[in-house]
């Protein structure tokens, strides 16, 4: 167990009052530290396939020392990153070339030897949808806008006439 550091003021001697505890020295003694959730790893998708892009999130490790990230079932390293001033390790990688089913995640700080990992599962990639036989073009899903004007503009040139119809019998008819 890791011994916390006490911190007593003068006033605290004199008064028997203000006493405090600290955590860990050092927040990159997170391998089993305290508080526990100051010493995560988290993964942006839980289910992958291969090739998909993937980012993580680790916490608890020596500022500015190098991590490197690593998938296993069959080790392959897939990332190097600077960890933050705060002690945060974050970067992302590509799935590796691995086989379906559960697969583990390890991020481990160079000079801290902090060691945090995850777990992830590799699905197969979706099916592609089969294009339909037919002539190769694409479906047409929209509206033909050159149809609705031209019936459109139709209608107004027949309805004009008709107007025009209607005022010269009015026309007719008043002189007869």
């Amino acid at each position: 167990m890791k011994a916390a550091a006490v911190t007593i003021g003068l006033s605290a001697a004199l008064t028997g009052s203000a006493i405090s505890f600290a955590g860990p020295a050092s927040a990159a003694d997170c391998v089993g530290g305290y508080p526990p959730a100051s010493c995560t790893l988290t993964i942006s998708d839980s289910q992958v396939v291969v090739g998909q892009k993937v980012s993580y999130r680790g916490t608890g490790y020596s500022p500015k020392e190098t991590a490197t990230a690593t998938v296993h079932s069959t080790p392959v390293v897939v990332d190097t990153t600077k960890v933050s001033p705060a002690g945060v390790a974050k970067g992302s990688f590509k799935v590796p070339q691995v086989s379906l089913g559960q697969h583990t995640l390890t991020v481990v700080g160079a000079t801290s030897g902090v060691e945090k990992s995850v777990t992830f599962t590799v699905v197969a990639a979706p099916a592609a949808s089969a294009v339909p036989s037919g002539n190769g073009s694409l479906a047409f899903t929209g509206s033909d806008t050159f149809k609705a004007a031209g019936t459109g503009g139709l209608l107004l040139i027949g309805g004009a006439a008709m107007l025009m119809a209607s005022k010269r019998r009015k026309r007719v008819n008043a002189t007869a």
